[in-house]
């Protein structure tokens, strides 16, 4: 089992403060179990980070998805159509979900949501 926490807000907002459209994709597995990364997770963070960016014009475009497992690729493919759309993902998976998310999609920018 991994233990996970989401990284500090600052730290979050200045990764991806240079994108237009960002992302965000939880993990249903072990940073669920953990409350970092699931669904309600992404849809939290998110929420702040937007409120972060409310005097950022144009701010970040910031959405989310949860996969069933980051850290097993079958569980990517339903990205492969959707992160063409954006300019980077942020992960709220573990460090081996967060290494596949970069292998699956090498030329976009991927940024960890958490501290395992």
């Amino acid at each position: 089992m991994i233990i996970a926490k989401i990284k500090p807000l600052e730290e979050v907002h200045a990764m991806i403060k240079p994108f237009k459209r960002v992302l965000n994709v939880g993990c249903a597995g072990c940073t669920a179990v953990c409350l970092a990364g699931g669904q309600k997770e992404v849809e939290t963070l998110n929420t702040k980070l937007e409120l972060s960016f409310k005097d950022m014009r144009p701010s970040p475009l910031i959405e989310g998805f949860t996969v069933e497992r980051q850290c097993e690729p079958q569980f990517l493919d339903a990205l492969d159509t959707m992160v063409e759309e954006y300019d980077a993902l942020l992960s709220m998976a573990c460090g081996a979900g967060i290494q596949f998310l970069a292998e699956r999609f090498p030329d976009m920018k991927v940024f960890p949501a958490v501290n395992t």
